[in-house]
Formats: C-alpha cells, sequence, structure tokens
C-alpha cells in the first residue's frame, strides 16, 4: 500500500523519489535509515513520517536545525499533517510530499466560443460572379473602468505598534468549533454555540495534544534532550554531560544490550563505538602470545584510531573504560592518528 510520494531535491539538484509504504518512515543523514538525506546540516535522525489512512504527518525527531516549513520552523515532537503539494526545507534540501490520492484534476472549462468565420461568397449561376456580404460593424468600445483613488494612511501615534493581533491557537478552528460533531445535528448550524465553544477548545487543545504525543517521551530519539536524564535514570544509567546529546540517545537506546556484555571485550568496544563512531582496536596481551607472564594476564590495550586525535576527549573514554572494564585488570589507552 503507498501512502504517497516524496520527492527530494538537494542543493547541487539531483532529485530523488521515495515511494511511502510504511507506517512510520525515519529522515535524515544515517545511511541505514528509510528515507537518508545526504545533506551536512541534517541531523542523523532529522524527522519521522507517520502514514495511515488518515493522512501523512511529518514529526521533528529533536533534530538541530529541524524542518522548515516555509520560513516557519515546525515544533519538535509534535505530529503536523502534511497536505497534497506541501514542501518542507531541511538543511538545503528541498522535500515535496505528494498524496496517494491527492491528485486534482482541473475542472474542465468550456472551449472558448471560436470566432466565427466569415461567410463565403455566393455565386450566381447566370453570371458566375461573386456577391460579397457586407461587413460587419465593430462592437462599440468598453467604457473605461474607474479605479478609485487609495485610501488615505491611518496615522499612528508615535512610539504606538497598533493594537495587538489574537493569535490563533494551532490545531483549533478560527470559524467554528470542532466540538460540534459531538453535538445533536440541530446545533451544527447554531453560529453563536460553534463560537462559545471555541472557548473551552481553545482551553482544552494543547492539553489533548500533550496527552496524545506522551508516548514520545518514552522515546530515547524523540523525548526532549533536558528529559534525557529521567529517561535514563529507568535504566540505572548516569549520563555523562560531556558526551554530545546524539550520542547520549544512542547510549540509552542500545542500554539493555550493554548490560548483557557489561565486563567483556565485546561490551567494552560497542560502548566506545557509541561514542567516538569508530570500533576500536583491542589487545589482549596474555591471549595468544608466547611468553606473556602472569601479570600481562590482567592488562589489555585500547587503540583508537581517529583522524585527528584532538578531536576525542581522552578523560571521557577513560571513564568508559573504567566503567565497563573487570575491577582486577589493567589497562593502557592509545588514540593514535590512522
Amino acid at each position: 500500500m503507498s501512502f504517497g510520494k516524496l520527492e527530494i531535491r538537494y542543493p547541487d539538484g539531483k532529485l530523488v523519489t521515495v515511494e511511502l509504504t510504511k507506517r512510520q518512515m525515519a529522515l535524515g543523514r544515517a545511511s541505514d535509515l528509510d528515507v537518508p538525506i545526504n545533506d551536512g546540516q541534517v541531523s542523523r535522525r532529522h524527522a519521522l513520517l507517520l502514514c495511515g489512512p488518515e493522512g501523512v504527518r511529518l514529526v521533528d525527531a529533536g533534530s538541530a536545525n529541524g524542518p522548515f516549513r516555509g520560513a516557519n520552523r515546525l515544533p519538535a515532537n509534535q505530529p503536523i499533517p502534511l497536505a497534497d503539494g506541501a514542501v518542507l526545507r531541511m538543511g538545503q534540501t528541498l522535500l515535496r510530499f505528494v498524496a496517494a490520492k491527492g491528485e486534482t484534476v482541473a475542472a474542465a472549462e468550456p472551449p472558448a466560443p471560436s470566432a466565427p468565420s466569415a461567410p463565403t461568397a455566393l455565386l450566381r449561376p447566370e453570371t458566375d460572379t461573386a456577391i460579397k456580404p457586407p461587413s460587419p460593424k465593430p462592437p462599440p468600445a468598453a467604457p473605461p473602468a474607474f479605479t478609485p483613488p487609495p485610501a488615505p494612511p491611518v496615522p499612528v501615534a508615535e512610539g504606538s505598534a497598533g493594537p495587538p493581533q489574537p493569535q490563533a491557537t494551532p490545531g483549533v478552528s478560527p470559524n467554528a468549533s470542532s466540538y460540534l460533531k459531538y453535538l445533536p445535528a440541530i446545533y451544527s448550524g447554531d453560529d453563536f454555540m460553534g463560537r462559545f465553544l471555541m472557548i473551552f477548545e481553545t482551553i482544552l487543545s494543547p492539553i489533548d495534544r500533550t496527552v496524545g504525543n506522551l508516548h514520545y517521551y518514552f522515546d530515547p530519539q524523540m523525548t526532549p534532550a533536558e528529559l534525557l536524564p529521567w529517561l535514563a535514570s529507568w535504566l540505572g544509567l548516569a549520563l555523562d554531560e560531556r558526551w554530545p546529546e546524539e550520542q547520549r540517545r544512542a547510549l540509552i537506546l542500545a542500554a539493555v544490550d550493554l548490560y548483557q556484555w557489561r565486563g567483556t571485550r565485546r561490551g567494552l568496544s560497542e560502548f566506545v563505538r557509541l561514542y567516538t563512531g569508530l570500533t576500536p582496536e583491542i589487545v589482549e596481551h596474555g591471549v595468544g602470545r608466547r611468553g606473556a607472564t602472569e601479570a600481562d594476564a590482567f592488562r589489555f590495550t585500547v587503540r583508537i584510531k581517529v583522524p585527528d586525535p584532538a578531536q576525542v576527549d581522552r578523560a571521557v573514554v577513560e571513564a568508559i573504560i573504567e566503567a565497563e572494564k573487570p575491577a582486577h585488570s589493567g589497562y593502557t589507552l592509545e588514540i593514535v592518528a590512522g
């Protein structure tokens, strides 16, 4: 089943079309996502597309730069419905949503009346000479349209910006309350009742949206950054604030699997990879080496090869090794260019 398609135009002009066939599709710079976007200003996991019978909605997954619709940045962690033809911007990349059944067919316009063809000349049978019809008179010219003069500008007192304009509540119709659908049909055409119920809908609508999106707060990749320590406490994790936000989210997501391998070579390697993005080389001196001493059996070396060693915080890596290694073993940390 197709929920539509997404047309992606990259900064270099390349156009890619992606068919929306899943209920949930992730967009971002990471290559393993459903819709990878190769743009340096796009986060690894930038946004989600939620597809269903009610339509397609876009959710900003707490990205650094955020998706934009026009000049407005979309709010984080809130599903925003996408209309057919909606154009979004992520970084320098433009995305256009085309609904599966949203293509509108322009109403067929009646054909313009064709100009009457000039009457053909008639021939007299006896003389075979043409009789030309009289030429039609031109229609009278229409009088020129009258354009009223522009209204004079209203003077504004110095230092006054005019009365503040009321701001519409997101998700609430500015004309009549949607709560009318819960009342008997006799009230559906009551203008006063529609405006009266908008008082309550304006107050309750933000609460309804918060309750409806509550499950996003339990997703490590979508919860607000200030709630990450609270979510980590459910798993017995103490997050190190020196870690970048993306790595802290990945650590919470992988915490359950890491606990199963704590104190092992695999667990330490995966923990370091989550922070640095590189798989370290772990050498155990007492394993498979001739002439190894008893002290070598309790010592190992962690070697990380990075293009620029200055980009890796050595203190953070040492804290990771101290937390993950067996208590009786020692180690040597090497961060080298490679």
